[in-house]
């Protein structure tokens, strides 16, 4: 198997990036909170570790991983804005909302990767 030149991985992870970004910003702006809960982010956080998942343990091709993996994925999954939101919670003395999200957003995400590597281990 050829291996991508460092532009081509360059150019595959920017590329995902710009799409990444557009999904996240599109699913996110539209998602309301839920009692204080950011759940647009909470959204996008458990829809990209679910697909994630499903690629990584699908072996798909380097291409794939550039692509989608680090680029697509990657800009649409927002930890930092997930990291901010909860601060802000914190801030706001909003304490269960602050816990219900940091436990909601870990739990929700490890469902979503054994989800998909039960998934791919059942069907596959």
């Amino acid at each position: 198997m050829l291996e991508l030149p460092v532009f081509g991985k360059l150019f595959l992870v920017g590329s995902g990036g710009f799409i990444g970004a557009s999904l996240r910003y599109a699913v996110s702006s539209r998602i309301p909170k839920i009692q204080n809960i950011p759940a647009g982010t909470l959204s996008v956080n458990f829809l990209g570790s679910v697909l994630l998942a499903f690629l990584t343990f699908s072996s798909e091709p380097e291409s794939m991983v550039y692509l989608v993996n680090i680029g697509m994925l990657g800009s649409f999954t927002t930890f930092s804005t997930f990291a901010y939101e909860t601060f802000r919670l914190l801030e706001e003395g909003k304490n269960v909302s602050f816990f219900l999200n940091i436990f909601l957003n870990v739990a929700l995400c490890l469902v979503g990767v054994s989800v998909a590597y039960l998934a791919f281990n059942t069907w596959a």
